[in-house]
């Protein structure tokens, strides 16, 4: 069910690493000693996503086996969940991707707004970006969602046709190959890329095609954070076997200038140590188009 080991996503050539406590057996989880990239070296096989570790069956599994372990930590995590979005009605990462189109909308006031979200899970981020934006705005928007999950790649078809959009069933990396090179405003990596066995490969697919202006608005879960020090093994972050990169600020920025990509936004509040979640914007690092693999 195991690939061979495979070395640091973040190079691409062999490096000497350290092998670390926290997966149970048999995973095996490595940090290289040459950029501190923290990694799964024995990821199951990338087709195995598709079902047996595709998000809804894991997430089922990883929530009751905390509620087991944990009942009065779980309840109370799940709780602040409920509260922040019902009650306070945070949605950072809907807040980022429609700040990016609007900026976009500002300076071609005509033109269509491409947004790819992949790992669109159930593709309701479109639906809620759609909701934030002013109408005229709202109207631009092409989603376009990619999924590897068989259930949930059905269930995204649906809910993107509602505002004019499509599901491609994929990989990330194959299905933004059936998307036109330069032509997106808006690529969502939410919760995507401590997945992908190659993280790398998939930023440089998504450099080409971004638009000149176009956007990447990441968000992985904070290895640097505060709560993985303290709760050690426990920590949420920690998903065995389908979270298979563990990024820093540091190494999630070295990621993305080593696909090309630039920094336009990590502020102190997206990337601060009491967060679980780490947060990026990144543009194109120049307008030469890079290689498309």
């Amino acid at each position: 069910m195991s690939q061979r080991l495979r070395t640091c996503p973040l190079l691409e050539h062999p490096s000497t690493n350290v092998r670390l406590r926290a997966a149970p057996a048999p995973w095996d989880l490595r940090r290289c000693e040459e950029t501190g990239f923290v990694y799964l070296a024995n990821p199951p096989a990338q087709h195995l996503f598709q079902d047996a570790f595709a998000w809804e069956a894991t997430h089922e599994r990883e929530a009751a086996l905390r509620s087991e372990r944990e009942p009065v930590v779980h309840a109370v995590s799940g709780w602040m969940k409920r509260f922040r979005r019902r009650v306070l009605r945070r949605d950072k990462m809907t807040a980022l991707v429609a700040s990016v189109l609007q900026d976009v909308a500002r300076r071609a006031p005509q033109d269509p707004l491409r947004l790819v979200d992949v790992g669109c899970g159930e593709g309701m981020l479109a639906h809620r970006v759609v909701e934030q934006l002013p109408e005229g705005v709202a109207a631009r928007i092409e989603p376009i969602g990619i999924e590897i999950s068989n259930v949930l790649a059905q269930r995204s078809s649906r809910a993107l046709r509602r505002h004019g959009g499509r599901c491609i069933h994929a990989t990330g990396i194959d299905g933004l190959a059936k998307v036109e090179s330069d032509s997106v405003h808006a690529i969502v990596l939410s919760c995507i890329l401590e997945h992908e066995i190659e993280p790398l490969p998939l930023l440089r697919r998504c450099v080409s095609r971004l638009a000149a202006d176009g956007r990447v608005v990441v968000k992985v879960p904070n290895y640097a954070c505060l709560a993985r020090h303290v709760r050690g093994s426990r920590w949420c972050g920690y998903r065995w076997p389908d979270h298979v990169n563990y990024f820093t600020p540091k190494t999630l920025v070295a990621m993305g200038q080593a696909a090309g990509l630039r920094v336009v936004r990590m502020t102190l509040a997206d990337r601060q140590p009491l967060s679980d979640s780490l947060y990026a914007v990144f543009g194109r690092a120049s307008q030469v188009h890079a290689n498309a693999a």
